[in-house]
Parts: C-alpha cells; structure tokens; sequence
C-alpha cells in the first residue's frame, strides 16, 4: 500500500514541476531547480540527506527511448 501512495505522490510532482529536477523526502518536496548541479548544491547547503532526487521529462524528452544527460 505505501509504495503505491509514494508512486501516486511522485508522479503528482513530475506532472506539476515538469523539466526540473525534483528533491522529495518523504511526501515533501524539499525543492525544485533547472539543473542536477542547482539541486544537489542546495540539498547540501541545507545539510539534507535520504533526499530522492530525480528529474521530471518534458512531453519532447519522453519520446526518446533513453535521455541522458551529461
């Protein structure tokens, strides 16, 4: 049961902050930036950790099979 209400809330916040990379703990986003660099910078400045950290696909970008970013 819990997997399934943490999946419902990511894909809630990777529809509301689309092309940004999330950080979530529990069911709080702890915050939102353009870039992977941004967001661990700030996750650390705030001295968080277990933080999950992830990216929300634009429509364009889900159309390729993979998407890397480098």
């Amino acid at each position: 049961m819990r997997m399934k209400a943490e999946s419902r809330f990511i894909e809630e916040v990777k529809k509301k902050y689309v092309g940004k990379w999330v950080g979530a703990k529990g069911k709080e986003v702890v915050a939102v930036f353009d870039s992977h660099e941004e967001l661990i910078k700030k996750l650390k400045e705030k001295g968080l950790d277990n933080v999950y950290v992830f990216y929300s696909p634009s429509p364009k970008e889900k159309e390729y099979e993979f998407l890397f970013m480098v």
